[in-house]
């Protein structure tokens, strides 16, 4: 009886695993069937070459659109075998409009392997952008991995589990930089299979600084109601805040500002490294302290905190003081001829805690 119940157990979890697709890492009750013939159809799953999939298959079945998503930087992970041309879109605004990655495995071994455009009210204007594409060891009605990062404008096409991207580009502007997701194949059947995709921390390049100010003194919130005037920055595609940029000479010590909108109390996780020492505040409560030099390469996500926000706007500041502590007696790096900072600033991202 015992052995029966676990059979029984186990032949449950199987079915429920085959209704909802999660073989192929797709929830078939969340994705939505796009017809180019107008219908709408229900979808399935099926076998192909051994893996539980998707089929998909040009005409009746063009595409599938998961609504519920709206992400901005992610990663996506899936298993794609297609005849033609397999494709991706995402940063969906509808159903018309979107950012779209697509591998054409006919043309696997040749520098039109993988393709990007934006789409435009429909329209797959492929013959505008040739520049963007890149080689691809990937076969037709074969199974390749494909691997798709975004982060702001920045995306990463890698297959087969390469280290190095087989496309890392600049993304074109579009009226949207946040969305749902798609799969679609064109001119043949495309199968989808082992979809995961989660989310990516979203960087903060947007702050206000301060004038700098001298190190050597200490400085806490009520220093922050002093500053004469606040400069804002923000350096598109680059990540880090290198505080150098900013001043002729760079030795001191500065206050940085973000606000942090909430539409409700939520949690947050704030991921960070840093050059030098650092204070963090949120809404005028220290929250990390590190008062030694710290002079190592930053990694994104080396600290991470958690932040407890409230409904409204949350002031995030850090206060930041560079490396010229470290070398010459601590008057800083001689730079052809002066000692000044050489390592100042920081990294930093927010994600769902």
């Amino acid at each position: 009886m015992k052995n029966t119940r676990n059979a029984l157990l186990i032949f449950n979890i199987l079915m429920t695993v085959s209704l909802f697709g999660f073989s192929q890492g797709i929830n078939l009750a969340d994705w939505k069937v796009l017809s180019e013939d107008n219908k709408t159809p229900e979808l399935s799953d099926t076998v192909f070459l051994g893996k539980s999939c998707v089929k998909l298959d040009g005409t009746l079945k063009s595409a599938i659109w998961d609504q519920k998503i709206d992400i901005r930087n992610f990663r996506m992970d899936l298993d794609i075998a297609g005849a033609v041309m397999s494709g991706i879109g995402f940063h969906v605004k509808d159903d018309q409009n979107y950012q779209f990655i697509y591998f054409r495995p006919g043309y696997g071994g040749t520098g039109e392997a993988v393709q990007y455009i934006p789409v435009y009210n429909g329209a797959l204007s492929w013959v505008m952008y040739g520049k963007y594409q890149s080689n691809a060891a990937i076969k037709q009605s074969e199974w390749f991995h494909a691997t798709i990062e975004v982060r702001g404008n920045n995306l990463k096409v890698f297959t087969n589990y390469n280290k190095k991207p087989d496309m890392d580009m600049t993304m074109l502007n579009v009226s949207v930089s946040t969305g749902s997701i798609l799969l679609r194949t064109m001119f043949g059947a495309s199968y989808f299979a082992n979809v995961m995709t989660r989310e990516l921390p979203d960087y903060i390049t947007d702050w206000e600084i301060s004038e700098q100010l001298p190190a050597g003194t200490t400085y806490d919130y009520s220093h922050v109601k002093k500053v004469k005037s606040w400069t804002k920055i923000n350096e598109p595609g680059d990540d880090y805040v290198n505080l150098c940029r900013y001043f002729e000479n760079p030795n001191g010590v500065l206050f940085a500002r973000h606000l942090i909108h909430c539409e409700s109390d939520q949690v947050k996780s704030l991921n960070f490294d840093f050059a030098g020492k650092l204070r963090i505040l949120l809404n005028r409560k220290e929250i990390f302290y590190y008062d030694k030099f710290k002079l190592d390469r930053l990694e994104d996500g080396m600290n991470r905190i958690r932040l407890n926000l409230v409904k409204g706007d949350n002031e995030l500041v850090f206060l930041t003081e560079g490396d010229s502590y470290i070398f010459g007696n601590g008057k800083g790096y001689n730079s052809l001829g002066r000692l000044q900072d050489q390592n100042w600033g920081f990294i930093a991202s927010l994600s769902k805690n």
